[in-house]
Order: C-alpha cells, then sequence, then structure tokens
C-alpha cells in the first residue's frame, strides 16, 4: 500500500500550522494528511450524496460521531435517505452494529425490538457503500483515498470551510492500479461496481491548519449515472459519548441478514 512511502520529506507539514507559503504539494503529502485524520480519537461527521441515474436524482446526508477505542470505531450516525423512508439511526458499539427499526415497522420486527443487533466481523463491514446504504461504516475509510493519490497534486489554495480557513488541494487516483490496495470495503465496491467506474477518480480535499482532513469532495461519473459525494470531519478532539441501546430493545439477527452473504 501507499503507506510504504516516506513521509520524512512531509513531516513538517503536519508539525507546524500549515499555510500557503509552507505547504508541500506531492501524493506523501496528502498521505501524510490521511494519517494524520487517522490519528483522531474523536470527531464530528457529515455527509452528503447527490445521485443523479436514469432521470432521477436521490439526496441522501448523514451526521453523526466517532470514537476510537481499543476495540475499534465506535459510531453514532443520523442517516437521511428516501430509500429508507427518512431518518434512521445506526450505532456500531464495541464490535456490535445497532440498526434502530422505523416505527412503522416494529409490529413486525423480530419480537417487536426497536433495534437489531449485528456482531461484526473482525474485517468490519463490506461495501463503502454500506455506509450510505444505513449500514454504518466508518467514515474514516474515505480518507483512504489520499493514501492512494497518483499523477499530479495541485495546491489550490487557501478557502473558508465551515467557517474556518483551510488549505485546498486537488489530486486523483487511479482506480486500476489501486483496487487491490485499498482497504477492504472500498475494494469491495470498486470490484462490485461492474466496471461502470471510471478509471481515474479526481477529488478534492480540504486540510485544516494542523494537518488533518477538513472536507473531502469527490464527483464520481459512471456509465449509468452520477454520483456527488462530500464528506466534513469537525470538532475533532473533542469528547463525544455513545451508548448502545437498551438489551430488552434489541433483536440479534445474522450478518448474513445485511451483508447478503451465506
Amino acid at each position: 500500500m501507499a503507506g510504504s512511502l516516506t513521509l520524512a520529506a512531509c513531516g513538517s507539514a503536519t508539525s507546524a500550522a500549515l499555510t500557503p507559503a509552507n505547504a508541500p504539494t506531492s501524493a506523501a503529502t496528502l498521505q501524510s494528511y490521511a494519517n494524520k485524520t487517522d490519528n483522531l480519537t474523536s470527531f464530528h461527521f457529515s455527509l452528503s450524496e447527490d445521485v443523479s441515474a436514469q432521470g432521477q436524482n436521490l439526496d441522501i446526508t448523514a451526521r453523526g460521531v466517532e470514537q476510537i477505542a481499543s476495540s475499534g470505531p465506535n459510531i453514532d450516525v443520523q442517516i437521511n435517505s428516501p430509500a429508507v423512508g427518512g431518518t434512521e439511526t445506526t450505532i456500531i458499539y464495541n464490535g456490535t452494529l445497532y440498526i434502530h427499526v422505523p416505527p412503522t415497522q416494529q409490529s413486525a420486527s423480530v419480537s417487536s425490538a426497536k433495534w437489531y443487533a449485528v456482531t461484526l466481523p473482525k474485517s468490519g463491514l463490506s461495501g463503502a457503500s454500506s455506509f450510505l446504504a444505513g449500514q454504518s461504516a466508518d467514515p474514516l475509510q474515505f480518507a483512504s483515498l489520499l493514501r492512494e493519490t497518483s499523477g499530479k497534486v495541485t495546491k489550490v489554495g487557501t478557502a473558508t470551510v465551515l467557517g474556518k480557513s483551510t488549505l485546498e488541494y486537488k489530486g486523483q487516483v487511479n482506480l486500476k492500479k489501486s483496487a487491490n490496495q485499498l482497504p477492504s470495503n472500498l475494494t469491495t465496491a470498486i470490484k462490485g461496481a461492474g466496471g461502470i467506474l471510471p478509471s481515474v477518480l479526481n477529488f478534492t480535499v480540504w486540510i485544516s491548519p494542523n494537518g488533518v482532513i477538513r472536507q473531502l469532495a469527490v464527483p464520481i461519473d459512471t456509465k449509468v449515472g452520477n454520483v456527488d459525494l462530500t464528506m466534513d470531519f469537525f470538532h475533532d478532539g473533542e469528547p463525544v459519548s455513545i451508548t448502545p441501546p437498551p438489551s430488552n430493545e434489541t433483536a440479534k439477527i445474522p450478518y448474513s441478514q445485511i451483508s447478503g452473504q451465506g
């Protein structure tokens, strides 16, 4: 993986506040920002996805918090999508995924439970699209795109994002070269796309002065439609509280029921 790239040349980029004058420009630079983001202990995030296909538009938004624990990421996210008929809450806590059952379906759910509980495999959820489908994949996986940057990296300049000053970069990923090197959930999504994805994926990223990703925008033009994906990271390092739902309100279901495996 691109993790083998040396970061010595760009280490200073994250040891002091970034400015247009001192910010380097290279693929290794963007990798260092992804690593810096990975080292966060907690953060808030939001996601928006605008899908246009077959003459229809689908808008998906999500907002949540993540806490990095010894057992892995704990995540609490609310996803608003026409696919789920409104807002759905999902929680990952200590390796278990909890999916809130919509009130209209609770009477038909297992034991009329308010939550489904799914024990996740150690590798986590397969398929990056699982996050957008309401199954709450780790949003940090999106930062993996920066590690596979190939070709020219352009430093655009400064920009205000979420009310804060940032440095803006543009880069690209060669999906054909990188598909086997990305984390499993992104790899599965790429290979499962059936060749509809472009060979090169362009992205724009905005970096905070401390070297953490503040926003990542990825427009994806496919053979069947277009997707505009934007991920925001903010309030990093601030304490967050994530707790699982009460056990008497949950019903266990097998992982195969949400993954299509088995």
